[in-house]
């Protein structure tokens, strides 16, 4: 089959959904891929990202999405032969009623979890064994924890270009400083993706942009329920109480993580403030953008101290070297937007991760390849498609400051990775 034989499909934007969704679709054979984006590859959000991949999720749906993310790391690693992610493992932590439900439904999603590769191997902790590997931290005596052995992390622009090199092995085309200009349209079908300099025929369009995805779909009719919100995390000095191997930890009571950044001590918090941005007037430049509600993430810091020492105590004498402020794409339920755009025959999206994207890159991936080629998938997307707020509230504005701090609010309630 010649390319100009095969499906045509455009992926606007190269961040790592896009690069991953290139991946998946252009193994098929079938499909001949597309890539553009404004600026250079994975070099948006997605360098901004901690990168924590961990399985437990809220329900088995969005566990199996990350599950295929490490199985797919796994191959590679496997392929390139070389190793991609540091496994440090993750453990879970609990020392209240509310939290140790969390622990028991982890428990109980993980062992229904199949993977083609390795299952995750999971163990209960008590706090002896908290205290052994975590001294630098106070608990509780009834303290308990939960251990997820084979999760990790890793360097988000490493695994966004492994997909864009591995999508490129099997044919796929990607253009970078390649800006869009507007979509050719005929009785509810994409034609054509116009660029400055091009125009592109397609079957079937994916936008991918990230934040920048919200305005660009409002000019075609498409409302997404999703806010550009503010996340965040510090990095410490070097401190002789982290080891450079040591497992992150999530503490489920604060919503606080931690994890080693070759010796010092990376974390993040949970704040109430939710620092969100307009997504009609983002710059090109994402890393420009600031949050003037509280520029330096000092509000938040402040909010979470007293939890954050007492959890924490070597924080008090700590030096914090770096403080690292990206953005996410939040929607009001924490899930993210698959699936095809309402009223469209052939445009797609796969946006609003919640702060999730790296985790669940090679689940939206494989899911929205099947999606477009109407192949069957174990992974469902119908719990994230787009149009599900619509539908409970017909008159939503998803610009309003009213709908973008509820968003903002599904981060300060989060408590997965």
């Amino acid at each position: 089959m010649t390319n100009s034989e095969k499906r045509q499909v455009v992926i606007i934007g190269g961040g790592i959904l896009g690069l991953a969704c290139a991946y998946y679709l252009q193994r098929r054979g079938d499909v001949q891929v597309t890539v553009l984006e404004a600026g250079e590859f994975a070099a948006s959000t997605t360098s901004q990202a901690a990168a924590l991949l961990t399985r437990a999720r809220g329900d088995l749906n969005a566990s199996l999405f990350v599950a295929e993310t490490h199985d797919a790391i796994k191959r590679f690693e496997r392929d390139r032969q070389e190793s991609l992610m540091q496994r440090s493992g993750c453990w879970h932590l609990a020392d209240g009623d509310y939290p140790r439900t969390t622990l028991a439904l982890y428990r109980q999603l993980a062992q229904q979890q199949t993977s083609d590769i390795q299952p995750p191997l999971i163990r209960d902790k008590n706090v002896a064994e908290i205290s052994a590997t975590f001294p630098w931290i106070n608990i509780a005596a009834d303290a308990s924890a939960l251990e997820y052995q084979d999760d990790g992390y890793i360097d988000p622009y490493l695994l966004a270009i492994v997909y864009m090199q591995q999508a490129k092995l099997c044919g796929a085309r990607f253009l970078a400083n390649t800006r869009v200009k507007g979509l050719e349209t005929k009785a509810g079908k994409i034609c054509a993706v116009r660029s400055t300099d091009e125009t592109f025929e397609c079957d079937d369009v994916l936008l991918v942009a990230g934040p920048w995805s919200k305005a660009f779909a409002r000019e075609y009719g498409v409302a997404l329920a999703m806010a550009t919100v503010r996340s965040h995390y510090w990095i410490t000095d070097t401190q002789t109480a982290i080891q450079r191997d040591m497992p992150m930890l999530i503490d489920q009571v604060n919503g606080f993580y931690f994890r080693s950044e070759n010796g010092a001590l990376l974390f993040g918090v949970r704040d109430s403030l939710g620092c969100y941005a307009d997504a009609s007037q983002l710059p090109d430049d994402i890393h420009s953008l600031g949050f003037s509600q509280d520029p330096q993430g000092w509000a938040a810091l402040e909010e979470n101290w007293q939890a954050l020492i007492q959890r924490c105590p070597l924080l008090e004498q700590a030096q914090l070297n770096h403080y690292i402020a990206g953005v996410s794409s939040y929607t009001p339920d924490g899930k993210p937007l698959l699936g095809k755009a309402p009223g469209w025959q052939n445009f797609y999206v796969a946006s609003g991760c919640s702060g999730a994207g790296i985790a669940w890159s090679g689940g939206i991936g494989k899911a929205m390849a099947a999606a477009i080629t109407q192949q069957p998938c174990e992974l469902d997307i119908q719990p994230y498609r787009l149009d599900r707020f619509n539908q409970r509230d017909q008159d939503m504005d998803v610009f309003s400051d009213e709908f973008q701090q509820q968003c903002a609010l599904a981060r300060s309630q989060k408590k997965t990775g």
